[in-house]
Formats: structure tokens, sequence, C-alpha cells
């Protein structure tokens, strides 16, 4: 009961909804108004769609623009399209070591706040159930050894990623450039191609967004 009164309260606040054919509650729509105050960050999304929109072309895979969130990661962007099925739509989070894009921002991170936030995330992965018995733990080894965010099928079998974080000028993460595609298209001359296409054009968004980013204070 006190559970229902806390949703009727969030509910007349148009903090939630409730869906009439499940009855489901969704995040409401104050939520998108109060978006409306922070246009610095759809400054960032849109600046970069052109990126994102040329490296799906260039690669053939399914592209994605990502932010840092403390200890997570937030899709911000996706374009183009791959046959498997790749559950990363824009607006979902995931904890930083879930996917190869946060794992990528993990790479550039002082040694220190690396391992606490690698403890965090496992931490947070482990009390999932949706996430038990996945090897984030390969995933996370095989990046370190190629030096970007790499997964291949460790998450979903049959998909794969791969992931360049975007840094700002003090060289810290504070987004990260990924595609993903089919496990069988990944062989090691397309993860080369890819590879040198995500840090080229993350280093543009870098270099042309600095100030952007400098102003949002993303991390």
């Amino acid at each position: 009961s006190t559970t229902y009164r806390i949703m009727q309260c969030l509910t007349a606040m148009r903090l939630v909804r409730q869906r009439t054919h499940d009855k489901r509650y969704v995040p409401g729509p104050i939520l998108y108004e109060f978006s409306l105050t922070v246009p610095l960050y759809f400054q960032f999304q849109a600046a970069c769609s052109g990126t994102v929109a040329r490296v799906a072309a260039r690669t053939r895979w399914v592209t994605f623009l990502a932010l840092r969130s403390a200890d997570e990661t937030v899709c911000i962007d996706r374009q183009g399209s791959t046959s498997v099925s790749i559950m990363n739509d824009v607006g979902r989070r995931l904890p930083i070591m879930g996917s190869a894009l946060g794992v990528s921002m993990l790479l550039h991170l002082p040694c220190a706040e690396q391992q606490a936030v690698l403890a965090r995330s496992r931490k947070a992965l482990r009390s999932n159930p949706t996430h038990r018995g996945r090897a984030y733990d390969e995933m996370w080894r095989r990046s370190l050894r190629a030096g970007v965010g790499l997964n291949l099928g460790d998450i979903v079998s049959g998909g794969a990623s791969m992931s360049v974080a975007i840094l700002d000028a003090n060289g810290l993460p504070v987004a990260a450039l990924g595609v993903a595609g089919p496990r069988s298209e990944f062989s090691d001359a397309r993860i080369n191609v890819a590879q040198a296409i995500l840090e080229s054009e993350s280093a543009r968004i870098s270099r042309e967004q600095a100030e952007l980013i400098d102003e949002l204070g993303i991390a």
C-alpha cells in the first residue's frame, strides 16, 4: 500500500505515468520537460550525429555514442543497422563494465579510480540476475590487451562490439564511440579497419568539440 501511494504521488507530479495496456509505470512527461533546461547535452549529441552516421556508413555496423555518467554509461545516439539483435537503445543505462562502450572509457581512468570503479561495477553486475554468467572479466582482459573496448561474444552470443573513448583536454574519458554487429564479421582485418576509423573520429570529436565538452563537465 505504501508503494502504491508513492506511485500515485509521482503520477500526480507527472514524474511517472501508467501505461493503459499493461498497467506498468514508465517515466513521465515532466522528465522530458526538465531535460529541455540542459540544452548543452542536446548540442553535444547533435554535434556528433554526423560522425555517428559516418562511422555507421564506413563500417557497415550499427554505431553508438554514449556518455559516461559516474559508474554507468548512457546511450545518447544510435545509427545504422545490423543483422543481429543489439539491445542498446538511446536512453539505456548500463554499469560501465557492462559494455565495450563503458570499458573503453575505463581504460583511460587513472589507476586508483579505475580499480574503484571496476569494483563497484562488478558488484552492480553481480547483483542483477540478467547479467549473471556473462564474461565481463574476459571482455575486460581482452580490452586491456587491445587498448580499446572489445567484446567478442562475451555478452550476447553471436554479437560483438568495439569502442574507443572520447577524451577531454586532460585526457580523461567523457564519452565513447562504438560499433556492434555479428560476431562472424569481426575478423582481425575488419577489427583493425574499424579501430582506425573509431580512433580517428573520436579524436575529431575531442578536438572539434573541446569547448563544449569542457563546458558540459561530463564525467
